[in-house]
């Protein structure tokens, strides 16, 4: 890196072109800074005309001495449109918003080099609203807008409406057809606001898409979980003859994870292995996942320990790996090992660890992970804030979850569902209801999950009008249709309001085919309240429509026998054994010293039992709200019923 220009000393061999290139060719503040002292020295004839004058502020605002240009062009002695685009990037790199704005009020020509700077302005400081009026306002003046001015643009862009309008306005420039940079912009945008069909248009209006189109629409396809359309995708780029790149196999490869498509997964691991792609750490990260969710986690360590550089993408996938199979020991191992290793943790090796510590109940690696999130700076970072928000979510810490989730300036969907979905989980209905209510006020645009997230708050406190009209909004103001799992949740919200016949009525009109489960559930809620007329009811529909749950027939068999109906229910077992229904087990855990016990309601004597069972002992009286009464309180009592 050069400290000194080369050795032009005097005005007769220096000429202002030659000076110039020199300064373009400086590569260090040092030698821009030298090379001016010298101009100076030579003849101060050379800055009378604005072109050195600019090309030497351009030096220093490139080399990032952007206050070193704003002196120097604040003082320039006839400035043009170059030596103003100039100084408002300069005011713009050294963080002067008002500034810039000011100066470019009173610039009295703009070109599309002026617009792009301001608009780059507002994008970096998260100003999208006047970013966007900014571009109305420059095609009004006739400025025409270039493919960097539609990149800049995109990116503030965070409704279907402004979506639209600025797709309509690189059309009219005959820019979205013939430009693959804003094609390929375009496409970005769609796919991160959620409108697949509209990035499918604009890929398929294309001229000549080129790799980044092809990536762009299948990461578009993937987002949207239709694997089929990215395989098709992947199949017609072959044809086409565009060769394969590390990006596309890992795009493919994990759209087969999500899948769970191992035979189309194996073949692309093939042509991994035959196109040399595993020396590429995001392709690596890809296998290593695949490898893991196919139940071949010794091949995934072997491929990991076969690398020769260990960024952090193959330590966060074989970390989640680890974790996924239970090993969070190995996971907690591999990723203090790899920090002692040299390798920066990034947003998602956070995400990964936190998660799985959070499903484990391990709180107290939990919190150090976050101390150490916020030794490292990545507090603000909109990915750990969310891992940690759902971390202590799970740990039912409400109080530490809410207190993260309100430091985050920018909140995305993803931390607006989590913060959601925790609170449900806590059983903070009300809570649940405001965070959804203030997310819309915001702007936010829901989702699926965030549907399912207002319906469950209105189910916990018993609002079913109110849930009814959230369905509504989000079907006329958001086109999102409810499915299952929502119609599901509704029922449910019907039978804790003692609405049982209504919840029959509601499935039974809104499902198009029969759900054992949604049934199962309100049969469960006529037991619980003891509707017998009901849960026979019930019980009778899902045995004529051959469940395979045994629930109903136990149900129903128990029925008959309380009313000496023995032929009847002699018929029930019969009809449970021919459809071979059997009983879903389900269990649970407790941590304890950082071992965790699993057991079901078989078990009464299991390893760990003592601790298990006082811990058990505890949590049964302070749910009760109680004091403990006697010491030795054991299992037999508080689990009387179990066999």
């Amino acid at each position: 890196m050069p400290s000194s220009p080369p050795p032009y000393t005097d005005a007769a061999t220096l000429t202002p072109r030659a000076a110039a290139a020199l300064l373009a060719s400086c590569a260090s503040r040092a030698a821009a800074a030298a090379l001016h002292a010298r101009l100076l020295r030579c003849s101060r004839a050379f800055f009378r005309s604005p072109y050195l004058a600019n090309c030497l502020a351009a030096a220093y605002s490139r080399l990032g001495a952007a206050p070193s240009a704003v002196v120097l062009l604040r003082a320039a002695s006839r400035p043009n449109v170059f030596t103003r685009n100039i100084l408002l990037s300069a005011l713009l790199g050294s963080g002067l918003l008002g500034d810039a704005r000011r100066l470019f009020d009173g610039m009295p020509q703009r070109d599309a080099v002026t617009y792009n700077a301001m608009l780059s302005g507002y994008a970096a400081t998260a100003l999208p609203y006047e970013a966007l009026r900014l571009f109305s306002s420059m095609r009004e003046s006739g400025v025409r807008p270039t493919a960097f001015t539609f990149s800049i643009v995109s990116s503030a862009v965070a409704s279907a409406h402004h979506g639209q309008q600025l797709h309509a306005a690189a059309v009219r420039h005959d820019l979205a057809q013939l430009d693959a940079v804003v094609g390929n912009v375009l496409i970005d945008m769609y796919r991160r606001i959620g409108l697949l069909q509209y990035a499918a248009r604009v890929f398929s209006c294309m001229e000549e898409p080129d790799l980044t189109s092809w990536n762009s629409v299948m990461s578009a396809y993937k987002d949207q979980a239709l694997s089929g359309a990215v395989f098709d995708c992947f199949l017609s780029m072959r044809r086409k003859g565009f060769s394969v790149k590390g990006f596309t196999v890992s795009i493919v490869l994990s759209t087969c994870s999500d899948v769970k498509d191992f035979a189309k997964g194996d073949q692309m691991l093939a042509l991994c292995v035959k196109m040399s792609f595993l020396t590429n750490p995001i392709v690596c990260s890809a296998v290593i996942d695949f490898l893991c969710l196919s139940d071949r986690l010794s091949d995934a360590v072997q491929l990991f320990r076969g690398i020769p550089t260990r960024g952090s993408e193959p330590c966060n996938a074989l970390i989640s790996g680890y974790a996924r199979s239970g090993l969070m020991e190995e996971a907690l191992s591999l990723f203090a090992v790899s920090i002692r290793n040299g390798v920066v943790p990034t947003e998602f090796t956070f995400a990964s660890v936190l998660r799985w510590s959070s499903c484990f109940g391990l709180m107290e690696q939990g919190t150090q992970i976050h101390c150490l999130v916020c030794k490292l700076g990545f507090q603000d970072d909109v990915i750990v804030s969310t891992a940690l928000t759902d971390m202590y979510c799970k740990l039912g810490l409400t109080r530490h979850a809410r207190k993260i989730f309100r430091a985050v300036v920018a909140k995305d969907l993803v931390l607006w569902n989590t913060m959601l979905l925790g609170l449900l989980q806590n059983g903070r209905g009300k809570e649940a209801l405001g965070t959804f209510r203030r997310m819309l006020k915001c702007g936010i645009r829901p989702d699926r999950i965030t549907l399912f997230g207002a319906l469950s708050a209105c189910s916990l406190e018993g609002l079913v009008a109110e849930a009814m009209d959230i369905i509504t909004l989000f079907k006329d103001r958001y086109h999102i249709m409810p499915s299952l799992e929502h119609y599901t949740c509704v029922a449910d919200m019907l039978c804790r309001a003692g609405m049982l016949k209504e919840a029959v009525d509601f499935v039974e009109n809104k499902l198009p085919e029969f759900s054992a489960a949604t049934f199962s559930n309100i049969l469960e809620a006529c037991i619980i309240q003891g509707n017998i007329v009901m849960a026979e009811l019930v019980a009778e529909k899902m045995v004529m429509q051959k469940s395979r749950l045994s629930l109903p027939y136990i149900v129903l068999a128990q029925i008959y026998g309380a009313r000496c109906k023995w032929e009847k229910m002699a018929g029930v077992w019969r009809s449970m054994e021919s459809q071979r229904a059997k009983k879903a087990w389900s269990c649970s855990w407790l941590c304890v010293k950082n071992h965790i016990y699993v057991f079901t309601s078989e078990q009464i004597l299991h390893h760990g039992k003592g601790a298990t069972y006082e811990v058990l002992d505890l949590l049964f009286w302070d749910m009760m709200g109680q004091p403990k009464k006697r010491e030795g309180l054991g299992c037999i009592q508080l689990f009387s019923d179990c066999p």
